[in-house]
């Protein structure tokens, strides 16, 4: 009996084992079949894209094989004309536009490629393929290696073998035959025979390491290539499991901006800002990098740069990673009560790889005279202004910092205590100033800011707006791309003053610039083009002041004044003008008009912090931090408030170093007001 029953428990474990058997789905393999001179091609293959974009390469991965017919002289099946055809010859493809998923072949239909994959993606899989790797070591650019092992967790059918593909990621642009613009992952190479593959001798317990070269042409870039994993039953063709990894390089690196905007503005009094940094190891190999603290500050300011749990260098620091490693950076920053503008970038090179350099800029102002904000929409004419305000600096003897619209969005507030602005919007001649823009800068102009604006397309964008006729005091005439020169006005802040707006060193780019009038008895004109429209005088430019503000507009761009000793005499007499008579405009004496809660500083902190609110009335206030989880760590305050500009101090001596969330919560009557922001406490 005892025999018996052992007998038929070591029956039951063994059917136990045979059902505990599989793993996963890693990824689904589509294989492809298309030709670049096929019409057909053309029209279906945007759904079979769109099927893969849709449900990402984590579950689906396609391989796109070419065909010689109709076209025979498709590039992508020429590269590697013999695998291309063993591949479609061993499906039996005999037309194209053609695909399989596992071993069935759906419609050009984006809903039904998506469920066939969705339903081979639910199936489990005998076979796990595990740690699998694709890299190009340095001096071998034709070669990609690969790697990696499978893991099987039950008997798989004596026919299954292994397959590894090369694939680019996206040839875009191209230019097809068939009209299709670009080629999704073109097939390239297989690192076994295309047919026949590696044979599997992994059994449960006993996995099976793999290693293998792929070939690829010196010009490709290994991070646009793909190398893909499947173990496939040659019997029926059914694929078993795929997975997908790209193409690292021997030595490659990243760095991204964590916290901190590139550009900020800070209060001149002393106290430390900052901003995080993530480097990240990407290649294979081990590496050391060099980071480096460059740029331009005053003097008197205190800028450092350290790795996570390192030492604070003012120049440079060596930072060491593992193969995939990441770590933070972290770059401090103290006014230390003066103001002033930085530029500065932290640059990272490899110790390991020639010319393997990846960097990030940023700036940073305070206590600023004169904000020059970049306009133009990405295009490269800050050259003229820099020229023209440093030279004008030594005259004038201002402090001048510089905001790029492009990258960060600006905000009314970086106005506060800036006696001047200048706006300049290059070629563009559409949402040159936002409505939001005009509405910050009559906040400005309405309590006593000074503003010099530029460019040739803003007459025509806003002739109709508000702040136009109402601020500028503009009536815009006409397109006057026939104005190349302009003459300043007797009495005016340009008396005296003559030069050509094209040709020579200037920016050669006025093509619709404007003629302006002014609109009321607050404006008067600056600048007349030389030339004329039906006999009459075309102004360029007007002035206002009107007591509360100056304004300065040039109907044309400054960046187009042909020579630089005119740039830098136009820019002296501008910032002359607008400063000579005009205190620093401070903010209007009066309560807050709605409620804000506003960044901490220093910002990271160790281990105090400031935090700024505002309250337009008497409100009851809760202000509490709260971890990555959303567990409140602390209450901050809690009570009653009366109207204005509060700062409340957070010491974070208690809590572990990390990011951490700051949140206002102000009832005032029917008024509510909720708002969170990010602080990091860095020990």
């Amino acid at each position: 009996m005892l025999r018996l029953r052992s007998l038929f428990t070591v029956m039951t474990l063994l059917a136990l084992a045979a059902l505990a058997v599989a793993v996963p789905r890693q990824c689904v393999v589509l294989e492809h079949f298309t030709n670049t001179s096929c019409g057909p091609c053309f029209a279906n293959n945007p759904f079979l894209e769109a099927a893969v974009n849709d449900m990402g390469r984590d579950t689906l991965v396609k391989i796109s094989y070419h065909v010689n017919w109709p076209g025979p002289n498709d590039a992508f099946y020429l590269h590697n004309s013999t695998e291309n055809s063993q591949r479609w010859n061993w499906y039996g493809v005999t037309g194209v536009p053609d695909m399989y998923i596992g071993n069935l072949s759906p419609n050009f239909n984006t809903a039904q490629i998506k469920s066939m994959a969705r339903n081979e993606f639910a199936e489990n899989c005998p076979v796990a393929i595990e740690e699998f790797l694709a890299y190009q070591l340095d001096g071998e650019e034709t070669t990609v290696h690969f790697s990696g092992r499978l893991n099987a967790e039950s008997t798989m059918p004596a026919t299954a073998r292994l397959f590894v593909a090369l694939i680019t990621t996206n040839v875009d642009p191209y230019n097809s035959p068939n009209g299709e613009d670009h080629i999704a992952e073109p097939f390239r190479d297989h690192g076994y025979h295309a047919t026949q593959g590696l044979t599997i001798t992994a059994v449960p317990g006993s996995p099976q390491e793999f290693t293998g070269t792929l070939s690829k042409l010196a010009a490709w870039n290994a991070s646009d290539l793909e190398a893909v994993a499947f173990v496939q039953n040659t019997s029926g063709r059914e694929i078993l499991q795929g997975e997908v990894t790209d193409v690292m390089a021997e030595y490659d690196m990243a760095q991204s901006n964590v916290d901190g905007p590139t550009q900020q503005i800070v209060p001149v009094a002393a106290g430390e800002h900052g901003y995080i940094l993530e480097l990240a190891n990407n290649g294979i190999s081990d590496d050391v990098y060099t980071v480096e603290l460059d740029g331009t500050w005053p003097a008197n300011w205190t800028l450092t740069v350290e790795e996570q749990d390192g030492t604070p260098s003012p120049d440079q620091i060596t930072v060491s990673l593992a193969s995939l490693e990441t770590r933070y950076l972290f770059v401090r920053a103290n006014t230390n009560g003066n103001p002033g503008s930085a530029s500065f970038t932290v640059r990272s090179t490899s110790q390991n790889a020639d010319g393997l350099v990846v960097e990030n800029s940023y700036r940073m102002m305070a206590g600023l005279d004169v904000l020059v904000i970049d306009g133009d929409g990405g295009e490269t004419y800050e050259s003229y202004y820099n020229e023209a305000m440093a030279a004008a600096d030594d005259q004038v003897s201002m402090v001048w910092g510089w905001w790029d619209a492009t990258l960060d969005d600006v905000d009314g507030s970086m106005f506060d205590g800036v006696d001047v602005v200048l706006w300049f919007t290059g070629n563009r001649w559409q949402e040159t100033l936002t409505p939001l823009d005009q509405l910050n800068l009559q906040d400005y102009l309405d309590a006593g800011g000074n503003l010099f604006l530029t460019g040739q397309g803003m007459g025509f964008d806003m002739r109709n707006d508000q702040f136009f006729q109402e601020y500028m005091h503009a009536t815009y005439l006409r397109n006057f791309p026939i104005g190349t020169s302009v003459t300043g006005l007797p009495g005016t802040l340009a008396d005296g003053e003559a030069f050509a707006i094209a040709s020579g060193t200037g920016a050669n780019n006025q093509s619709r610039q404007s003629a302006l009038a002014p609109r009321s008895d607050q404006a008067q004109l600056v600048f007349n083009y030389d030339q004329e429209f039906q006999g009459e005088s075309q102004g360029a430019a007007l002035q206002v002041d009107n007591g509360t503000y100056k304004l300065l507009y040039l109907g044309f761009g400054f960046e187009a004044i042909a020579t630089e000793e005119a740039r830098v005499s136009m820019m002296t007499n501008a910032m002359e003008w607008l400063l000579g008579t005009s205190a620093t405009p401070e903010s209007p004496a009066t309560l807050p008009t709605e409620f804000s809660l506003a960044q901490n500083y220093p910002n990271p902190f160790n281990p105090e912090t400031s935090i700024p609110f505002a309250l337009p009335a008497r409100a009851n206030v809760k202000l509490a931090v709260f971890d990555l989880l959303g567990r409140e760590v602390a209450t901050l305050v809690e009570g009653t408030f009366e109207a204005g500009e509060h700062t409340v101090s957070f010491n974070g001596a208690d809590l572990a170093s990390g990011v951490y969330f700051y949140r206002l919560n102000a009832q005032a009557g029917e008024q509510s007001f909720n708002s969170t922001r990010k602080l990091v406490l860095m020990k």
